[in-house]
C-alpha cells in the first residue's frame, strides 16, 4: 500500500536538492522565463510570417515557450537520478520499504512544482511585455471562463510535467553519472525543442514530426485555449488526451528499467 508520508519525505528531500543546486535553480528556472521577455521585447511587433498581421512571431511562439520550461525538467530529473545513484543515495533507499511506486509518485510531484512556478512567472513577463491571451482578455468571456482556462493550462503543464519527468527517469537509467545523465537528457530535449516546441515544425515544413513529439501536444494545447478556442472544442481534449496517453506509456517504460535496474 502506498504511504503518503514516505512519498511526502522524498518529495521534501528532491525539493531541498534543488533549491540548494545553483544549476538547477537558476538555468532551469529562469531560463524559458527569460527566453519569453527576450522575445518579447525584440519580436512583439514584428509579423515576419504572418501576412494577414493577425499574431505576431511572440505570440506565436509563447505556447512553445511556455512548454519549454516544462521540457527542461528531462534535464532535471536525469541529472538528479543519477546524481543520487552516483552518491550511494539510491542504493539506500532501496534497502527502505519505499516502493516504485511511491518513489515515481514522489518525483512527479517533486518535479511538478517549479515548472507551474515558471509557467506563471513565463505569462507574468508574456503580459508585461504586451501579450494579451483572448481567453483571460476578451470580454466576450465570462470569469469562469475565464477561470477554466487558467485551470486547463495548468492541467497540460502538469501532465506534459509527467511525461516529462518520465523521460528524465529513462534518460537516468542510462547513465552512470549526473553529468552523462544530463548531456544524454538533450536527446529528447532537442527533437522537442526544435520540432515541437517554440519553433513550430508548420514553419519548417515538418509538422509530421509534431504529432511523435509530447512537447507538440502541450504548446498546440496552450495555443488553443490563449485564442479563446470554445471548451467544447475537441482538438482541445483530443490533444490532452494524447499527452495523457503518451505520458502513461513513458511511465510503463520507466518503471519497467527502474526495476531492472534496482535489482543490479
Amino acid at each position: 500500500m502506498i504511504q503518503p508520508r514516505r512519498i511526502l519525505t522524498l518529495v521534501m528531500m528532491e525539493m531541498t536538492r534543488q533549491i540548494m543546486d545553483p544549476l538547477v535553480l537558476v538555468f532551469t528556472m529562469f531560463l524559458a522565463p527569460a527566453l519569453i521577455l527576450i522575445f518579447g521585447l525584440v519580436m512583439s511587433n514584428n509579423y515576419g510570417w504572418d501576412e494577414t498581421e493577425t499574431y505576431s512571431i511572440f505570440e506565436i511562439m509563447l505556447p512553445g515557450l511556455l512548454a519549454y520550461s516544462g521540457l527542461l525538467t528531462i534535464y532535471d530529473v536525469a541529472a538528479g537520478v543519477a546524481g543520487e545513484r552516483e552518491s550511494g543515495i539510491q542504493k539506500r533507499i532501496n534497502t527502505t520499504p519505499l516502493t516504485t511506486a511511491e518513489y515515481f509518485l514522489s518525483q512527479m510531484i517533486s518535479y511538478t512544482i517549479k515548472p507551474i512556478i515558471q509557467l506563471v512567472i513565463g505569462l507574468g513577463i508574456a503580459v508585461a511585455v504586451g501579450y494579451r491571451p483572448l481567453i483571460f482578455f476578451g470580454s466576450a468571456y465570462s470569469l469562469g471562463s475565464k477561470f477554466a482556462g487558467i485551470l486547463l493550462v495548468i492541467v497540460f503543464m502538469v501532465i506534459f510535467t509527467f511525461c516529462s519527468v518520465g523521460l528524465g527517469l529513462i534518460t537516468a537509467n542510462f547513465a552512470k553519472t549526473a553529468g552523462a545523465a544530463g548531456g544524454l537528457a538533450f536527446i529528447f530535449i532537442v527533437p522537442q525543442q526544435i520540432f515541437g516546441s517554440f519553433i513550430p515544425p508548420g514553419f519548417m515544413g515538418m509538422e509530421g514530426l509534431g504529432w511523435a513529439l509530447p512537447s507538440w501536444y502541450a504548446t498546440r494545447g496552450f495555443g488553443l485555449i490563449f485564442a479563446g478556442t470554445p471548451f467544447t472544442d475537441t482538438e482541445i481534449w483530443l490533444r490532452l488526451g494524447i499527452l495523457l496517453a503518451i505520458s502513461f506509456a513513458i511511465y510503463i517504460i520507466g518503471i519497467l528499467l527502474y526495476e531492472r535496474k534496482k535489482r543490479r
